[in-house]
């Protein structure tokens, strides 16, 4: 079996919490993806369109800088759980960096995010048309309620 991580994007703590349960269930390594400048709550007020991430998601292609995560801790993965908050329904920029900076290429990758009620589909098919070079497959969305079985079911997939 080959080695697995589990890439995450947190600013809550939601993601966080799914994406240690997600490697506790499957023994893979956990990697925070860290914005270089931190997001402050008022950075992250979507009603706001002045805010950070408004202006992130809506300015055309910006790419907040991130913390380097090591080149070979993709390198070495055959499997790769990508975990983000949805922002506007989609995945915010941050892993928009990580996927321009690191070598993505014929991985296996995982999506799963958090949301309280938006579904994951919207998120997938713009990863999908922005980076085809990855093989993405089914990805999951997770509330706080998520349990290990919850885990193991979308896990059993790979």
């Amino acid at each position: 079996m080959g080695h697995s991580v589990v890439l995450y994007f947190s600013n809550t703590g939601h993601t966080e919490a799914v994406a240690k349960n997600i490697a506790a269930v499957t023994g893979a390594q956990l990697v925070a993806i860290t914005p270089q400048q931190a997001y402050t709550a008022a950075d992250l007020d979507w009603n706001d369109h002045t805010s950070r991430s408004y202006h992130e998601m809506h300015a055309g292609r910006v790419r907040p800088t991130i913390q380097p995560i090591e080149a070979g801790i993709v390198a070495r993965a055959t499997t790769i759980y990508l975990g983000f908050p949805l922002w506007w329904a989609t995945a915010p920029r941050p892993i928009d960096t990580l996927l321009d900076s690191l070598d993505f290429t014929d991985k296996v990758v995982w999506p799963f995010c958090t949301s309280g009620s938006s579904p994951i589909d919207e998120a997938t098919s713009q990863l999908r048309r922005d980076y085809p070079a990855v093989a993405w497959h089914t990805g999951q969305r997770f509330t706080s309620q998520m349990t290990g079985d919850d885990v193991r079911d979308w896990s059993q997939l790979i």
